[in-house]
């Protein structure tokens, strides 16, 4: 782990941000969805426009991992009014990506940890996230992490209204 290195992600890095996180949903998501809402959710979410407003809100912050100068992965922490579902003294782990390529080296738990420190700092009490009840490989890598269902709510990808598992665990003890 000594080799990776992570940092606030600021405006300046919108383009390697805009390029990085557009790929990661691709490689992820394309498969199981129609072009159509890909291409519907990708014009929305994630052009340079949208990523820019969520760079510069002050309630989110956007962290990457680097090996050398080569991003790896990337977390998008909400809290207060930014949140997807505003809950109280919580933290949200809006995105957090790996390059399938570096997954399974730690990089996860690294961006985990991040997300960790900011919620203790903010003086929050819970870390939660939504996951894609069908992706069953992030839902083992969050429970493994000590994160437990207690709710479902619809994430809308371009026209299709799919249901995420809400998950979340305690900054408290951590």
């Amino acid at each position: 782990m000594n080799n990776y290195k992570i940092h606030e992600i600021q405006a300046s890095d919108l383009k390697m941000l805009h390029r990085f996180a557009r790929a990661c949903f691709v490689d992820t998501y394309a498969s199981q969805n129609t072009p159509e809402n890909m291409d519907l959710y990708l014009r929305d979410e994630f052009s340079e426009e949208r990523i820019l407003q969520l760079l510069t809100d002050s309630e989110i912050k956007f962290f990457f991992v680097k090996l050398e100068n080569k991003v790896v992965g990337y977390i998008q922490l909400n809290w207060g009014k930014a949140q997807s579902e505003t809950l109280d003294s919580s933290l949200e782990i809006a995105r957090i990506y790996v390059d399938k390529g570096f997954q399974g080296r730690g990089i996860g738990a690294l961006l985990l940890k991040q997300a960790y420190d900011l919620g203790k700092v903010l003086g929050l009490d819970w870390l939660w996230l939504g996951v894609w009840e069908k992706n069953t490989k992030a839902i083992k890598f969050y429970q493994k992490n000590r994160f437990q269902i207690f709710d479902q709510h619809v994430f809308k990808l371009g026209n299709d209204e799919q249901l995420d598992w809400m998950m979340r665990r305690p900054l408290i003890g951590t």
